[in-house]
């Protein structure tokens, strides 16, 4: 069997040991806030019929999604009908969690994708935080900024990004140049229609159904995450919110809407992507805050198509004065590949940068022994993103990358001779500090979970089963 036959067995291992493991989590979670509820079994219970007229929507579209998506012209073998199942699971799971925060009323911030859940260039830098919100209420938004080397929150308006082509629309944006945190760190922001006497306003416009938090790390070892979190002024948070029939239908009914317009929207996002042909980036270009991007952000968007023995070399003229700086792979959907055990993505920090100011990343399959190696994962085509956030000035053609697909063997005599040598050995142990810092950062990092995971006992009760994301 060749090499690129095992990485891919060795990759779907992992997978399946990482759903088990999140399942498990899950799973412990639902046992918990059981023994805190009334102690039924879901699966004891009378179905409410609204509840199943819901759920029966739901299960429909993870057929309709999965119809789209196996669909994808750009399928060629098992190894990429397999990335379009774990695709399809990242959504309906996405699509669950973000229907489980419907109730405006009393919203939470939560994290959300996860490590296992990578929609949507899901960038390995980031902890994200979303909510649903209503343009009729007003918020207070919370919590410590931390040391992480950007902070944004986004509000959105027509929905989810992702839900449909006008889906996403930036309407209010504020970060760290408009926040001022005490002395300790904390901070306090109050999302209203109308400016408040006092403190750090974010405007709620008309429309705005939902916020996008990110906290961006670039110093992976040393920045400290903050936190966050939401409450509706004049709202009573002393009691979770009831979840009665009208209100599961309506999450799930959420959820259901959520998969097909999120399965449509990145295969159309990737035929797009597709069309400028193989081994290209198309940029820089400033980012417009459409679908949920970063408003203070530049990038580039392309794709690559390599054989088991060839590599991408990429080389962009370094950008000091950004704030924040990476590139990253990803399925053809935009679906970042696993990235705690990969090394899929590099940041400013990470990267060597050469003496003539110049980054050269190389993209293969196999590990070329280079420092800046973006690990495909033994996907044979997919998507590069680069990201440069906070930029002063612009970013002009002189910043367009050049790309040379070149075989492993010659690529050496490609760089600059003063290119250092990573062994196997040195490698391994960057994955495992990766792996360990990444861990860390996640570990603790979602408090609304157990809210989260209440809210679909409840509905499962009502529904008497458990809800599906296959």
């Amino acid at each position: 069997m060749s090499e690129l036959s095992n990485q891919r067995r060795e990759n779907g291992r992992r997978s399946r040991l990482e759903r088990a493991r999140h399942l498990v989590l899950v799973l412990v979670g639902l046992v918990v806030m059981s023994a805190c509820s009334d102690g039924s079994d879901p699966t004891t219970q009378v179905t409410d019929p609204a509840v199943q007229a819901s759920y029966d929507r739901y299960l429909a579209a993870i057929d309709a999604a999965r119809t789209t998506v196996q669909g994808s012209p750009f399928i060629r073998d098992d190894a990429d009908r397999a990335a379009g199942e774990s695709f399809l699971r990242g959504i309906t799971t996405y699509a669950l969690a973000a229907a489980l925060n419907l109730a405006t009323e009393q919203p939470l911030m939560q994290l959300l994708p996860d490590p296992n859940e990578r929609l949507g260039f899901n960038n390995p830098d980031n902890l994200y935080y979303v909510t649903r919100v209503s343009d009729q209420d007003s918020y207070t938004i919370s919590g410590r900024r931390g040391a992480s080397r950007g902070f944004l929150i986004q509000a959105f308006a027509n929905g989810l990004p992702g839900n449909g082509n006008d889906a996403g629309a930036t309407t209010a944006s504020i970060g760290d140049s408009d926040l001022h945190p005490a002395a300790d760190g904390s901070f306090s922001i109050t999302l209203s229609a109308e400016r408040p006497a006092q403190g750090d306003w974010m405007p709620l416009l008309p429309g705005t159904d939902n916020l996008l938090v990110r906290f961006s790390f670039l110093d992976w070892e040393n920045e400290e995450p903050g936190s966050i979190s939401i409450a509706r002024i004049g709202g009573d948070d002393e009691l979770p919110i009831e979840i009665t029939p009208a209100i599961a239908a309506a999450m799930l009914d959420d959820a259901a809407s959520t998969i097909e317009l999120q399965a449509q929207f990145y295969v159309d996002q990737a035929n797009l992507l597709t069309a400028l042909g193989p081994n290209f980036l198309l940029g820089p270009r400033k980012a417009q805050g459409q679908q949920g991007t970063n408003v203070q952000q530049w990038q580039l968007v392309g794709n690559y198509d390599l054989t088991e023995d060839q590599a991408l070399l990429i080389e962009i003229r370094d950008v000091p004065q950004a704030k924040y700086a990476s590139l990253m792979a990803a399925t053809p959907w935009l679906d970042t590949f696993e990235f705690i055990h990969h090394q899929v993505s590099l940041n400013r920090a990470q990267v060597r940068v050469d003496g003539d100011g110049y980054i050269r990343y190389v993209v293969s399959t196999r590990d070329p022994g280079v420092p800046n190696w973006i690990d495909t994962t033994g996907q044979a085509h997919g998507v590069l993103f680069g990201r440069w956030q906070e930029v002063e000035g612009e970013l002009g053609s002189e910043y367009a990358p050049t790309l040379s697909v070149l075989d492993l063997g010659d690529l050496r005599a490609a760089l600059p001779s003063d290119t250092p040598t990573v062994t196997p050995e040195e490698r391994t142990t960057r994955l495992a500090l990766r792996q360990q810092l990444l861990e860390t950062r996640f570990r603790d990092a979602d408090p609304a979970q157990p809210e989260i995971l209440r809210r679909l006992h409840e509905i499962e009760r009502l529904l008497g089963q458990e809800v599906s994301v296959e």
